[in-house]
Order: structure tokens, then sequence, then C-alpha cells
């Protein structure tokens, strides 16, 4: 079918030009603004320093997480498989890639039947679009968490990334409605994030009050999906898609942005980050500013390729994925030893964080 075609192109450009420079960074993160205390005399030893944590429930070693990346094409199963194997290994949480496939090829879900099949103990988090909670029955959404035997179900919000790729065909009206529909009866908790442009005190206080479990606020500074559609769409007809989508280059906010305006409801309610997350001290400094979980996405999936772009053997991929995962959690732990804190809750509970005030929030 030509659906199908289209979205297996669609996702494996997304797949190569994630891994572009092109598509990075291309506004400032500003977790080098934040400055934690440094305690040069801490009373505890490092192999104390203990990262576990409760997320949706269920126990896990590190408040690390997949953050969703891709699924439903050909290929996919591949990735999510190393991807879900490095995640069983160290007994971090996975959110899928966007199950949107599964609606109308059930086919799709084999996927993750077959990964479920292979790591038995691994712990899911469903994932779809805000849009297809709109334009489909609550039951069909929840039948994307039967597949998955998932412990949550992300929706997704990506207002920027759709209007690039499918100019002038987003919509998104009635989706406030839908969404406390879906929260309503949903037999998992339900999250919800951005893709790259973050989310407000505002938009995460209609969230909270429409009973979302947990907001994940996914501010800009990693992919710009936004961009990345730009430069898959830009042919004729469309070939002034990529200039305007670089006009919104610095649109959004950070993840660092985003929690310090979240900082009043942070203490009644959950908010996870990701975006932008490029080591273990920017996690330290998601989790001193409020969030309980931070996701991982980029530098996992560019663990999967070798630097010409091809996949690496399974073996070899689940070895360098498996490495990022331990490095993000060894610098982690030592970004809490090295601020005198044992345990994740500490974070936000002693005065860890030093300096904020130059980002002016």
């Amino acid at each position: 079918m030509k659906i199908h075609k289209e979205f297996e192109k669609r996702k494996k450009d997304h797949i190569h030009l994630s891994l572009s420079s092109k598509t990075q960074a291309l506004t400032a993160t500003y977790f080098d603004q934040i400055r934690l205390h440094h305690e040069a005399f801490p009373q505890i030893n490092l192999e104390d320093v203990d990262l576990s944590t409760k997320l949706l429930g269920c126990d896990f070693k590190s408040p690390h997480f997949v953050s969703s990346m891709t699924a439903g094409h050909a290929g996919s199963l591949s990735i999510n498989d190393v991807l879900a194997s490095a995640a069983t290994a160290n007994q971090w949480l996975m959110a899928v890639g966007s199950q949107r496939r599964e609606l109308v090829d059930k086919k799709a879900s084999l996927e993750w039947k077959s990964i479920l099949k292979n790591h038995k103990t691994l712990k899911l988090v469903s994932n779809i679009g805000i849009e297809e909670v709109i334009t489909h029955k609550p039951k069909d959404i929840y039948n994307l968490i039967e597949s998955t035997q998932s412990i949550g179900l992300y929706v997704h919000l990506n207002s920027i990334q759709e209007a690039f790729q499918k100019p002038g065909q987003v919509f998104f009206k009635g989706a406030k409605q839908a969404l406390a529909q879906l929260v309503k009866d949903s037999p998992v908790p339900i999250l919800v994030k951005e893709v790259g442009f973050g989310i407000s005190s505002k938009t995460a206080k209609t969230l909270f009050d429409l009973g979302v479990h947990v907001v994940d606020v996914a501010g800009k500074g990693g992919t710009h999906w936004g961009v990345l559609e730009g430069l898959r769409r830009n042919s004729a007809p469309n070939d002034w898609l990529l200039d305007s989508s670089l006009v919104f280059s610095d649109w959004g906010y950070s993840t660092v942005e985003s929690l310090l305006d979240n900082r009043k409801l942070v203490k009644k309610n959950q908010f996870w980050a990701s975006g932008g997350v490029r080591s273990g001290l920017d996690s330290c400094k998601c989790l001193a500013l409020g969030a309980k979980a931070v996701g991982v996405a980029q530098p996992l999936l560019k663990a999967v390729f070798n630097d010409k772009g091809n996949a690496k053997s399974r073996h070899l991929a689940h070895e360098s994925v498996s490495k990022i995962m331990q490095k993000f959690d060894y610098e982690l732990k030592v970004s809490m030893f090295a601020s005198g804190v044992v345990k994740l809750s500490q974070l936000n509970t002693k005065n860890v964080v030093y300096e904020t005030e130059s980002i002016g929030l």
C-alpha cells in the first residue's frame, strides 16, 4: 500500500536525519548555566550512592529511561531489540516509538511481541500522538497498551513537527476533550510529552487538571523535529520548507527552562525530563530541578550505528548502547557524590542547585 511505503520512507528518514548535526543542538540548552553545589567534604562513599527509583509503580536501578524513538517499520525491530536488550541489562525503563502504524496495520504489533518474548523483564511505556487520540476511539488506543504490555502510555504533542511534516494538514482541535476521555478509563497512567519544544507551567497545569499522571517537558536543544521535517520535505513543490523550519530554530523552551518554569508545580505533580540531555551531569541537574526521571534518546540511537551510518552487528550495538547507559549512570552517580547526596530524593530536598540566575527565570 502507498500509505505504508510513505510511512516506511518517513521513518527511515527520521533515523538518518536525527543522527545528523544539521538537526542537533540548534539552540542553547542552558545546562551549562545550572551550577550544583560542590561538596568538597562529603561524608559518604561513592559506592553508597543509590540510583534506584520507582517509576509508574515499578522498581528500576536508574532514573534514566530510553526515550521514545522509532517503531513500526522495516529495521525498527532490530534497533528496538538492541535498545530493549541494553535496557533490560541495565534495568532502565523503555518508552517505545510511535505506535501509529498499529492503528491501521495490526501486524505492526508483532514487533513488540517479539521483543517482549526475548526480554521478559523489560518494562515498556506505549506511545501515540495527540492527533490519533483525537481521531480514534479510546478503546483503539488502549489496544496499543495491550500489545506492549505497557505500564504507562505516552501521548506526544508535536505541533511544530506536524506543521512541517504535513503543511496545512494539522488538526489539534478537540485535543483537550479527547485527552480527558482517554485519561478517564485508561488501565495505565497517562504521560504527556513534547518532542523538543518544552512545556510551560500553564500547559502543565492544564494537563494535570485533566488527570495526566506525568508531564515530560521534552525541551529544545536535542533533535529539532521541525528542521528535520524541513530537511526531509525540502523538494518541489515545497522547496521553501527548510528555510521556514529554520525560522523556528529557537522556538520553545529548553528542558532547563521548562523545569524552572514549573518549579511551583513540582511538589504536587510528577515531571520527567528529556530533550538535549547529553550526560549524567545534565541528568543530575534535571533531577535537582524537580524531575523524577530523565530520558535519553539520540546518544543511544547513535550508538547503534557506526561512523558511516550503517547498523552495527547486534552484539556490537548492544555493547555500545549498554556502555552509553553505564556512562550516564556513572556520571549521575559521581554528580550526586560530589553534591554530598546518596539518594535521588535528596537532590530536590537539599539545597543542591547553586545558581540559576543567569538564565533569567
